[in-house]
């Protein structure tokens, strides 16, 4: 008996130190060693082996595989999807470059010939790389995957913060919340609580629904804060509320988790069936609730819409811990994103308010011109939008976004802010002598009858009593004669000066009459040779075209310096920092002829030349002018072709403001 266990034993030694010399012989001993091995079989050809273990596979290929490189790449990419190790088996000059051509950590070798026993051994080496490998596969899988998902999370971070429409953020900020979740529908609710009053003060409003699986047109509405709906109740206790089905909930609140219940009302009326829903807070930066999102019915398939009772069984699970977390995550950047774009329309609220003051300012200053800084934003604006729809011509590639066309209102409003640093009495000024010195004229041409009236009696009573004195047949009728004749000289000079004081052009010869009534003079008991006009007066007087000295005219001209010097301190922000420079030249002319800098044409921004057209069209229509007339649009559109004949005007910009028929946009008015 002994002798012949130990024969059995030799005769296995034997066999384990049996070499192996070609595939045909590895095929054989992996079929027979296999129980023993712990691996099964599960494909066996001429040049491949397929053998697992602990649900890891390994593929045994031939020489005649390996030595196609097509081949072995395709073995290599199933390799890298189901993380298969593949073994060469060869001899040395076989395998001689095999790895360092292929340098793939489940891309090994068995050298042949080999011992059964050095297979084993090499089989379990390979099983524990193996193991360690997809160990290090799976972990890798798990960093990739939350490393995308982190990714995705920054995305709708910037995505969020990216947009200042509350609406359309209210939306994505929704949409951001259901697509995390594998949401099929959910709602939008904001917080209104305008006193900083208890949270049970304020009003829920809802603002949006979404569903992906039935339309529905929802209007606002509002909604008070108790415990009586789920959003309420997230909001009073400050919780997320997480209920895997509302069709379980029971009738007694008190029997259900947060102590709230559902209301199937709706989902009767439309057939849509509730279940699995998830509602978090929306907190603000000082972790104060702004809003909630609600979700409803997580689905399995995020593809799928639920239309019937199926669906809603087969797709819709309960919401998860990471569904709860992302969701929360979202909320977390819509609380920021909120409060970014509520601060941005604050800030732009700010900026309306300030540049309606000021234009309010304007106007209180100057009330001749009432109206006129809205005109010309509306004239502007609507030419600019005109300019932006030419698709070819000079234009053609001119287009102005949102903040650009802001830009052109808040520089039409603010264009003669700078009339705030002109003397009220020029900027007021309707005449060409101020009320003050024009009174002064009356008086002293009423001084001036008086002293004929005077030197008239002062002759009566000294021919009374000494008519020696005079020539003979002087009578009081030549004294009465020579007075009337100067007062209707008087009188003659006083309408020319209350004519030529109107700011219209002087007729001819207008300019010698007010030399020669300047040129006049009287005497009082106190001064002799006192002149009929003041050379102050006469200058005045003597200005040939509206009311304005030169001086005066200059000081008007310099309230757009005074505007760019008042618009370019305020912080406009990089999407409005135009505004100073375009309202600071619609006064400038392409010829250079304008003021302040006599800019030419590529230095006149075209919203500035756009602004100079809309203005000089309402300086010349405006009916509250009191030193003149309004024009007829006709009238007024032919002086400004003038000066777009003369090189002053730009010509594109004019022929868009009469095809568009621009000045329709106040003549409604």
């Amino acid at each position: 008996m002994g002798e012949k266990s130990s024969k059995s034993s030799q005769k296995l030694a034997a066999e384990q130190i049996k070499k192996i010399n070609s595939f045909k012989e590895l095929r054989d001993v992996l079929r027979k060693y296999q129980t023993q091995s712990q691996f099964s079989i599960k494909d066996n050809n001429a040049s491949s082996v397929l053998i697992e273990r602990d649900q890891l596979a390994k593929i045994f290929i031939s020489s005649e595989i390996f030595a196609k490189e097509d081949e072995v790449v395709n073995y290599l990419n199933k390799s890298r999807e189901n993380h298969t190790c593949i073994v060469c088996v060869g001899s040395v000059d076989e395998l001689k470059d095999i790895t360092t051509k292929y340098d793939e950590p489940l891309f090994q070798q068995v050298c042949l010939p080999i011992t059964i026993t050095n297979l084993k051994v090499s089989l379990e080496s390979l099983h524990k790389l193996h193991l360690l490998a997809n160990k290090a596969f799976i972990e890798n899988e798990k960093i990739t995957r939350a490393s995308e998902e982190v990714k995705y999370v920054l995305s709708i971070s910037r995505e969020l913060n990216g947009e200042r429409d509350i609406p359309k953020l209210l939306n994505l900020i929704l949409k951001k919340a259901r697509e995390v979740t594998s949401a099929d529908a959910g709602s939008i609710y904001t917080l209104d609580n305008p006193e900083n009053k208890k949270v049970t003060d304020g009003i829920l409003r809802f603002r949006f629904t979404q569903n992906d699986s039935i339309s529905q047109n929802l209007s606002e509405f509002e909604l008070p804060i108790n415990d009586k709906s789920i959003v309420g109740n997230a909001v009073i206790h400050s919780q997320a509320i997480n209920i895997p089905d509302l069709y379980q909930l029971s009738e007694n609140p008190m029997d259900n988790p947060f102590g709230v219940t559902h209301d199937r009302s709706w989902d009767k009326r439309t057939g849509y069936e509730s279940h699995s829903m998830l509602t978090t807070p929306v907190y603000d930066i000082s972790h104060s609730i702004i809003g909630v999102i609600q979700l409803i019915n997580c689905k399995k398939d995020a593809g799928k819409s639920l239309k019937s009772p199926r669906d809603f069984k087969a797709q819709v699970k309960p919401f998860g811990e990471q569904h709860l977390e992302y969701a929360q995550i979202v909320a977390q950047q819509a609380g920021i994103a909120l409060e970014n774009a509520k601060m941005q329309d604050d800030i732009q609220n700010l900026f309306d308010s300030f540049v309606n003051a000021s234009v309010t300012a304007i106007e209180l200053r100057d009330p001749t011109t009432s109206g006129h800084s809205h005109r010309v934003a509306k004239l502007t604006l609507r030419l600019a939008e005109m300019v932006d729809k030419q698709s070819n011509g000079p234009f053609g590639k001119v287009n102005f976004n949102v903040d650009q066309m802001r830009e052109i209102e808040y520089a039409s409003l603010l264009h003669d802010f700078g009339k705030l640093g002109v003397r009220e009495k020029v900027l007021l000024k309707a005449k060409k002598l101020y009320p003050d010195e024009f009174r002064l004229v009356e008086e002293r041409f009423r001084l001036i009858r008086s002293s004929f009236e005077i030197e008239f009696l002062r002759k009566c009573l000294e021919f009374s009593k000494h008519p020696e004195k005079f020539p003979m047949g002087v009578s009081e009728d030549d004294f009465r004669s020579e007075k009337n004749k100067k007062i209707i000289e008087l009188d003659t000079f006083y309408e020319f000066i209350c004519k030529a004081n109107k700011p219209t052009v002087l007729e001819q010869g207008g300019f010698e009459l007010l030399r020669d009534i300047a040129n006049c003079t009287f005497s009082d008991d106190v001064e002799k040779n006192r002149p009929y006009l003041l050379p102050s007066e006469l200058k005045a007087l003597s200005v040939s075209r509206g009311s304005l000295t030169a001086e005066e005219f200059s000081e008007i001209q310099s309230h757009v310096t005074h505007t760019y010097e008042f618009l370019r301190k305020i912080p406009w922000g990089p999407k409005l920092m135009n505004v100073p420079q375009i309202a600071a030249k619609h006064h400038e002319k392409l010829d250079g002829s304008g003021y302040p800098t006599s800019s030419a044409q590529a230095d006149i921004p075209v919203q500035s030349r756009m602004m100079t057209v809309a203005d000089i069209y309402d300086a010349l229509t405006a009916s509250d002018r009191p030193y003149k007339k309004a024009m007829e649009v006709e009238r007024a559109l032919d002086i400004i072709n003038m000066e777009v004949k003369g090189g002053k005007l730009d010509k594109d910009i004019f022929e868009i403001f009469i095809s568009a028929k621009v000045f329709n946009a106040v003549k409604e008015e």
